[in-house]
């Protein structure tokens, strides 16, 4: 079997996935600082009200308006998911309120989306993934610009934590990119196709950095904070439970690298998630003021990777939407 984890100083836990064995490990100080947070278990709220009851037509609403067609000019221009957001000031009860649906509706959407992975030939296949890739290296240096323009304080020092953890901690090989690079080497991605870009995509990425540049650190944190940590789990937890299935992938599951899967959809990612939105709720608490642009931030974040990928599957044979 190919080596899946390396030697790693952290607990390991073991789950079986299509026949093969894999590792998660687990970071042992984000675990110590979840276990302080008194009575809160992954995936539950940190807040004392309760999640917002949407109706099935809200729902729906939100569902449609973030499917909706987007472009890197309507990211940055601020036209973004119509009618979706609160009327009148923001607090912090709306803004969880929203954040909440949002993710629900990006959950929702992403399904859609996803069951499509499974009946892609193995060359559109490696296609998607090799387009991930671009997200996880932008993803990377714009959280250490959101890092230069964040005060002093509990979000900056979790982030940090997280961007170190995103690089490998000082090993170049344990770094999330290079991580994942051998899981596309695993599936058959040629060294070539690694710097192939879709163009609309890299111009969707550096649209990211130019707002997150320009806008306050409050807008940098919903769209790299909230978006990276707490959305960007989300769906890859639905990509990777459909890319799983794809006949190749079970065919094959015990020469796969599957160690950038383990630790991005297994209980390492929950935790930075978690962890992520207690500072952010911290942050808010301290700095109310921000929440019109910390919500503006993570607005543009939705539209963006739903964009992205709606970008990777234009270039497919097959679309979703054309699988019942």
């Amino acid at each position: 079997m190919n080596r899946n984890t390396g030697d790693l100083d952290d607990e390991y836990e073991s789950a079986p996935l299509q026949g093969a064995q894999v590792k998660c490990s687990v970071n042992q100080r984000s675990k110590m600082r979840l276990a302080g947070l008194r009575g809160v278990k992954c995936g539950s709220a940190f807040r004392s009200y309760a999640r917002p009851d949407l109706s099935r037509a809200g729902r729906m609403t939100l569902l449609k308006s973030q499917g909706a067609q987007a472009t890197p000019s309507s990211i940055e221009s601020g036209a973004l998911i119509p009618g979706a957001l609160p009327s009148g000031t923001w607090d912090r009860d709306s803004f969880w309120q929203f954040a909440d649906a949002a993710k629900e509706a990006t959950e929702a959407l992403a399904a859609q989306k996803m069951k499509v992975l499974p009946q892609l030939s193995i060359e559109d296949l490696r296609q998607v993934c090799v387009q991930y890739r671009f997200f996880t290296i932008d993803y990377i240096s714009d959280l250490a610009l959101l890092l230069a323009k964040l005060p002093f304080g509990g979000l900056r020092s979790l982030l940090s934590e997280i961007l170190a953890e995103e690089l490998g901690e000082g090993d170049p090989d344990r770094a999330h990119p290079a991580i994942y690079d051998r899981f596309l080497a695993t599936i058959g991605v040629e060294p070539e196709q690694l710097q192939r870009c879709i163009p609309a995509n890299r111009k969707n990425l550096d649209s990211l950095t130019r707002q997150l540049s320009a806008r306050s650190s409050a807008f940098g944190v919903g769209l790299r904070g909230m978006g990276g940590e707490c959305l960007c789990q989300t769906y890859l937890s639905v990509l990777f439970e459909h890319l799983k299935t794809h006949p190749y992938m079970v065919e094959h599951a015990d020469r796969i690298d599957w160690e950038f899967w383990t630790i991005h959809t297994g209980e390492q990612d929950i935790i930075h998630g978690e962890l992520t939105r207690q500072a952010i709720d911290d942050y808010i608490r301290h700095e109310p003021e921000a929440l019109s642009d910390l919500a503006d931030g993570y607005e543009c974040s939705i539209t963006a990777w739903n964009l992205f990928w709606q970008n990777i599957f234009a270039s497919c044979a097959i679309r979703p939407g054309t699988v019942s």
